[in-house]
């Protein structure tokens, strides 16, 4: 019988967590992927979320509307909602670690400041702003990474890791949600592309006139552990 609980992607950003959403939502798991405008009543790109992450409070409105969880909030609040829901499945997406920070680099350059890329990593929330903002998006993977990995060493029964990037099949994904393969195809969402070349006068637009979020430079010793 499948799984029926709460499924929680906690893989970091363009560990190809839209794949994994798209994946659950075939499987029958109303699922949220972020906190994108649209996606459900009230979200605003995490800022109300985080202002309640930031008072204590991780009781999250998205728990009691969803069955599935990818992207942020989600992925760094994983301790917080294990406290929450012990019996839960917990998926970790990853992929190799050159692959993924040349994601990150290509794929944010020029977009905009979104409010939760701001809350974990402060003056570097883009990781191609400069060396030190990809290195710390870079010592965030692996630190969350291995923290997960050794948290749910003892748990293999309610942990999956996956890089959906090398395995592009439902068979493990379903034998751990105890799910029967679907009929339709692995899906391959939100591949990687290259910047689009308005995107560079976009954002300069936006910053002119107010529009979008300012991170503060970055100091001597600026080390916010985002994990």
């Amino acid at each position: 019988m499948q799984y029926e609980g709460k499924v929680f992607g906690i893989g970091f950003y363009k560990t190809a967590t839209t794949t994994l959403f798209e994946a659950l939502r075939i499987l029958g798991y109303h699922t949220v992927n972020g906190d994108t405008p649209g996606s459900y009543p009230g979200a605003d790109d995490g800022a109300k979320l985080i202002r309640q992450i930031e008072a204590g409070d991780f009781r999250l409105p998205t728990f009691a509307m969803f069955e599935g969880f990818t992207d942020n909030p989600y992925f760094r609040i994983w301790r917080e909602i294990h406290a929450m829901y012990p019996d839960a499945r917990y998926i970790l997406t990853v992929r190799d670690e050159e692959p993924w920070i040349a994601s990150c680099v290509g794929f944010f350059h020029n977009r905009r400041i979104r409010p939760m890329r701001a809350w974990m990593f402060g003056p570097h929330a883009d990781p191609s702003r400069d060396e030190q903002s990809r290195q710390a998006w870079l010592d965030a993977y692996r630190a969350h990474n291995r923290a997960v990995r050794e948290f749910f060493a003892t748990r293999p029964g309610q942990f999956l890791e996956l890089d959906p990037t090398r395995e592009r099949g439902w068979q493990r994904l379903c034998a751990f949600l105890q799910a029967p393969v679907p009929t339709r195809p692995w899906p391959h969402a939100n591949p990687g592309r290259g910047d689009l070349p308005w995107r560079g006068p976009w954002r300069w637009l936006r910053r002119a006139l107010g529009l979008e979020m300012r991170v503060p430079p970055a100091g001597p010793g600026d080390d916010r552990d985002p994990s």
